[in-house]
């Protein structure tokens, strides 16, 4: 009797997993991609036509027939679960052709593949044989970008910095993008109190496309924000809510320096994650930003979309920089910026603002009370 009970409990443990694992897993489906634009064929054009006056002009409508009309279909299907993508695709008159690829899910709405290869590279018209040619090769890493928010495909070639759109494809999809539960596209980052009076720090490009008031999440409140100050360039806002946080950051005293360690605070990819606040740690990279920019400095620490406007903090909780950005995941890793504490200050100080310096300490801080530190003084901020 107790072994029948047993092996019915187990059955249905089994079927309530078997469920649960089979609706995470998600089979989306792009089908009939079709050709929007051709910027290789327009590329083409206007090198033939820089060197051979008789070229007649470039006719976007017949480039695309040219691009769509051998295919009877090309569809794709990402299975969320193994991370596959199959492709597939038939010519008419021809076999049909099945390729298998992994992809990575870069947040709810993007899929993405990285590929590096060897191209042909430098190309010009031949005189001789009245065709485009090449005048030598180089490695590239191409980029297929999947928005699952309008079905469309979308392939890059990277040759160092320089990116170059190669094919653009719209489809159909069986995927509908969840919503949010708010109205309009909501914007949002990560923020830090620097005193009491409710004042506190995010970047500029946070609040910059808000077409309404800027919003904390304080004691599990949505409260207003009033904008105070900005500067573009330094891509830092000043904001003030009329709260009283328990504690705020102070900003370090000493010079950042390389291989030290650091702390990032935030809340990467908004509340879509969690609402929990996240950490991620890692060392000082180099003093200087992109582009020898003297205001930043580069860390090795993750920083994702969400994370922008967060503390870069010492293990002392102190103040050293302002996460900013990254360059991006899809053809680096742990390359990113924060704004440095001096130039914050510099900012604070245009607008007579008051802040506090740490003060020198030789106790370790503690995880406990550095967590707790970081929990009461940094926000999540949002606006539509």
């Amino acid at each position: 009797m107790r072994s029948s009970k047993l092996i019915k409990i187990l059955v249905t443990v089994f079927s309530i997993l078997f469920i649960q694992n089979y609706s995470n897993a998600e089979v989306i489906k792009f089908s009939n991609c079709k050709h929007i634009k051709a910027p290789i064929a327009e590329l083409v054009h206007k090198i033939m036509k820089g060197q051979n006056s008789e070229t007649p002009p470039y006719n976007e409508k017949k480039a695309l027939k040219e691009l769509n009309d051998p295919y009877e279909f090309i569809n794709r299907t990402f299975d969320t679960e193994t991370k596959i993508l199959t492709y597939e695709a038939k010519k008419k008159g021809e076999d049909l052709v099945v390729n298998k690829s992994n992809y990575k899910i870069k947040d709810e709405k993007t899929f993405t593949i990285l590929d590096i290869f060897e191209s042909k590279s430098d190309p010009f018209f031949n005189e001789e044989t009245k065709k485009l040619d090449f005048k030598g090769t180089s490695v590239k890493y191409s980029l297929f970008i999947y928005d699952l928010s309008d079905a469309t495909v979308k392939s890059y070639s990277y040759i160092g910095s320089e990116k170059e759109l190669l094919t653009f494809q719209k489809c159909e999809s069986n995927y509908s993008v969840p919503d949010s539960g708010e109205s309009g596209d909501v914007t949002s980052g990560s923020g830090f109190f620097i005193n009491k009076e409710g004042y506190f720090i995010t970047n500029n490009h946070v609040i910059s496309e808000c077409k309404s008031k800027s919003k904390i999440t304080f004691n599990k409140k949505d409260v207003e924000a009033d904008l105070i100050a900005k500067d573009a360039t330094l891509d830092i806002a000043l904001l003030k809510a009329e709260v009283s946080p328990e504690n705020f950051l102070k900003f370090s005293n000493e010079r950042p320096e390389k291989l030290q360690k650091v702390i990032v605070a935030g809340y990467p990819f908004g509340k879509g994650l969690s609402d929990d606040l996240k950490f991620t740690q890692g060392i000082i990279s180099s003093l200087k930003g992109y582009a020898d920019n003297s205001n930043e400095l580069q860390i090795d620490a993750a920083i994702n979309p969400g994370n922008s406007g967060g503390p870069i903090v010492n293990e002392d909780g102190d103040l050293v920089a302002v996460a900013v950005s990254g360059l991006s995941k899809d053809i680096t890793e742990g390359i990113n910026f924060g704004i440095k504490g001096s130039s914050v200050m510099n900012f604070l100080d245009v607008n007579s603002i008051n802040y506090t310096y740490s003060k020198s300490s030789n106790f370790s801080f503690g995880n406990k009370k550095l967590n707790k530190l970081l929990e009461e003084s940094t926000v999540y901020t949002y606006c539509n």
